[in-house]
């Protein structure tokens, strides 16, 4: 595509520009000129999506169906014209614009591109020249009542089983010079589809089995993204255990584990490739029935490694061995509660001598730095509930880490949890909370809060009605 002749267009696309620079290609698809063009967004900032594996996932399969040309968009408030990564085609050119949400903030962002590119918010009054808009991603697997009325399709689960046939639907239907109501008819038969201007809701949410065989990689790598130059691989879908305050728990069962024999052959490919470095994606690391043998493969094909997540209760000299090994100088933890009541409340299923001794484990190995990522605002908490994050503070310290970072979200309680119902706490009394949290630990860690007013918005989305308005 020729560059824009008009300032602040040619000062946007020299932004995608830059971005673009600095992506290296691994397996990517090749994209054809097609007559249907499908524009792969994902509403939140470029370093966010590059490290989005299912982002990369779908645009990789929509290239490889018949007829379809699929290309990458990200978000950014300050853009007008919106080009792609891939050619720098502006978006108003795409028949399909695919969002692919993992965060329910990310629906403001939806709606400001909508309204930007004055496509009428309620799907029912959109007319041929409009695109499709179409939603898919982690949001759909429990309630997307907030986005209902902007979306024309919903995709309900993993993409793997039928994402080609929905698709080929759209295509053949648009190719037959059907209008909107006839292709939103003609998908009506898809179980895992909601069709909001049909009012016509999904019946089944899709768990693919194919990620064992087949699992999501990363088909370009950024130094922008949130793990740098590493290669991403899934390793594992979905979540064996039952936190009440995790959707993921919920809603992504059966857990699916990538066999080792794909991981092995995966391992080799970016040994080839020239890549020494790779990311293991899922709920966490030491919940695979083989961590042991992946371990062994990574030192075997000397991978330097990092993991997305690890239960504290099953972390292992090994593991913390490979971790140093690959460069890791800090070690994240998730203890959750402070005190062994609400850790039970939560159903973490960690004890207070698990904590100890994964402690005592990471400080034996000379690791100082240390990050635990904790949750108030039950209702059941006491000041003492409170104090007691700086008690695992205390022990931390008794150990010899000298640099301790914490990190502190109020509960949101969530559609498809045990919490669900719960309303979040009043952000005065979340307020007072923080307070009393920020008193006990002042001197002894660098502490962070989740902002109270975004995590009550995200309560108010996550439990929308189909009346809730963005």
């Amino acid at each position: 595509m020729r560059r824009p002749r008009r300032e602040q267009d040619l000062r946007e696309f020299r932004i995608v520009e830059r971005v673009r620079k600095t992506e290296k290609y691994l397996n990517t698809p090749e994209i054809h000129e097609h007559d249907i063009k499908v524009a792969v967004i994902f509403p939140d900032t470029y370093v966010v999506g590059i490290s989005n594996l299912g982002f990369q996932r779908i645009w990789k399969m929509m290239n490889e169906m018949d007829g379809i040309q699929a290309e990458r968009f990200y978000y950014d408030e300050k853009f007008a014209k919106y080009y792609s990564l891939d050619s720098f085609r502006p978006i108003d050119e795409f028949d399909i614009w695919a969002f692919s949400v993992s965060f329910e903030m990310n629906f403001h962002n939806i709606k400001c591109l909508l309204d930007l590119k004055k496509i009428p918010a309620a799907a029912s009054e959109r007319t041929e020249r409009h695109p499709l808009i179409m939603l898919g991603g982690a949001v759909t697997y429990f309630n997307t009542n907030a986005i209902w009325n902007y979306s024309d399709i919903i995709f309900h689960g993993d993409a793997e089983d039928n994402l080609s046939d929905v698709i080929g639907t759209i295509r053949n239907g648009k190719r037959a010079k059907l209008g909107r109501d006839e292709i939103l008819n003609d998908l009506e038969s898809f179980d895992n589809l909601s069709i909001p201007p049909h009012g016509k809701e999904y019946t089944e949410i899709r768990k693919s089995m194919q990620v064992v065989e087949d699992p999501a990689i990363s088909t370009v790598i950024s130094r922008m993204g949130s793990f740098g130059e590493r290669v991403l691989i899934e390793i594992g879908r979905g979540c064996i255990r039952r936190c009440s305050f995790c959707v993921a728990g919920h809603t992504r069962k059966p857990a699916r584990f990538v066999k080792t024999a794909v991981l092995e052959r995966i391992f080799r490919e970016i040994k080839a490739n020239g890549y020494d470095s790779c990311g293991l994606i899922s709920a966490t690391f030491t919940d695979h029935p083989q961590k042991e043998e992946i371990l062994t493969l990574l030192e075997r094909e000397r991978l330097n490694f990092s993991v997305s997540s690890l239960r504290l209760d099953s972390i292992s000299d090994r593991l913390i061995e490979g971790l140093i090994r690959s460069g890791q100088k800090e070690m994240t933890i998730a203890p959750e509660g402070g005190s062994q009541k609400i850790r039970d409340l939560m159903h973490k299923d960690i004890s207070e001598s698990d904590i100890e001794k994964a402690l005592t484990m990471i400080s034996a190995h000379e690791l100082k730095s240390l990050k635990m990522y904790f949750i108030y605002g039950l209702e059941e908490e006491d000041e003492e509930d409170l104090q007691d994050f700086s008690r695992i503070c205390d022990i931390a310290l008794k150990m010899g880490f000298n640099d301790l970072k914490l990190s502190f979200n109020p509960l949101i309680p969530k559609p498809a949890t045990p919490f669900y119902g719960r309303e979040i706490q009043d952000i005065k009394l979340l307020k007072d909370k923080k307070k009393i949290i920020q008193e006990s630990l002042r001197g002894k860690a660098k502490v962070k809060f989740e902002s109270i007013r975004t995590s009550v918005e995200q309560y108010r989305l996550a439990n929308a009605t189909k009346e809730t308005e963005l």
